[in-house]
């Protein structure tokens, strides 16, 4: 009869969560990680802004005396220069480093990205989560509120805004904030119609049933139960809504409606649509990264919508 130390031991398996699968998932997606390296890279470009630029964004090169040349020196005024290896992307008609503005501009776009998504999805996940829960007349109102919402017109509500702010403060700044607040103000919803979707067939699962039969408040049902259940569509909505803020601020600096003291892509391709024919290559570089961010931001999602919730794959 075999010793009971010699029997052989059962190994202790450790589960792999959730959130690991979807790790998993996510690295077999080539274009959710070419979209992730996307949006690293131009990330840590906004970073370190100050450190990578070669120039001031607002520095006439060659122009004004007393500008900073950190930078290689060229021996004329850098006025209209095509892409050169002191001048990457070349400069526009007043004498200001593409690059360098290209670089600075990109703090801006996520500044007004990550930002306007914050405020969008904060008030689409408090919404969502309280109209989807406790239904009725309350899911009713929120849900009338969100369509009235839904049919403003908040692109002209915004260059409304604008427009007032300069015109009675021409020298103003916080343009870039208030673009922040009202895209942030006026993009919600539709992720919270989305969340509330969520909700409704969430829950209806039998461990919310049992967390209101032993008494627990709506407010932690809300929060302990339902919220983390949604987390995955909330992350997946923040990267398409990041990208569709980052257009919506392009837009409105090429109109001319952009706070006038921020450097922004779409002031660049503003500013280059008037010497198109002098100097084309200032708005090729910003309209190639605007489309590179936005591009990226777009297949991170869609990776991370196929890795958080591989049902929707189909």
């Amino acid at each position: 009869m075999a010793s009971l130390s010699s029997r052989p031991r059962k190994r202790r398996v450790s589960g792999v969560s959730q959130w690991e699968l979807a790790w998993r998932r996510l690295k077999m997606n080539k274009a959710a990680l070419a979209g992730l390296v996307i949006v690293g890279v131009i990330g840590v470009m906004a970073l370190l802004d100050q450190l990578i630029a070669l120039y001031p964004p607002n520095c006439n090169v060659g122009t004004t005396p007393n500008c900073p040349n950190p930078g290689p020196k060229p021996d004329v005024w850098a006025i209209g220069i095509p892409p050169s290896w002191s001048f990457p992307f070349g400069t526009n008609l007043a004498g200001q480093d593409v690059y360098s503005q290209i670089v600075y501009g990109a703090r801006a776009a996520f500044l007004v990205g990550i930002g306007a998504t914050a405020i969008a999805l904060a008030i689409a996940t408090l919404i969502g989560l309280v109209a989807g829960y406790f239904g009725g007349w309350v899911d009713n109102v929120l849900m009338r509120l969100t369509e009235v919402v839904l049919v403003l017109p908040f692109f002209l509500i915004l260059l409304v805004f604008l427009r007032i702010l300069f015109t009675l403060s021409p020298g103003a700044s916080g343009g870039l904030l208030v673009i922040i607040l009202v895209i942030g103000a006026f993009s919600w919803p539709g992720p919270a119609r989305i969340i509330r979707g969520e909700v409704l067939r969430v829950r209806e699962f039998e461990y919310v049933a049992a967390s209101r039969q032993i008494g627990a408040s709506g407010f932690r049902i809300l929060f302990r139960h339902l919220f983390p259940n949604t987390l995955h569509i909330i992350i997946v909505l923040s990267t398409l809504q990041i990208a569709g803020s980052i257009l919506t601020e392009a837009a409105v600096s090429f109109l001319g409606f952009g706070d006038p003291n921020s450097i922004t892509w779409g002031r660049q391709l503003a500013d280059a649509s008037e010497a198109v024919k002098q100097a084309w290559w200032a708005g090729l570089a910003p309209g190639i990264f605007i489309t590179l961010l936005v591009m990226g931001f777009n297949l991170l999602g869609n990776g991370l919508r196929d890795a958080l919730d591989p049902r929707l794959r189909e």
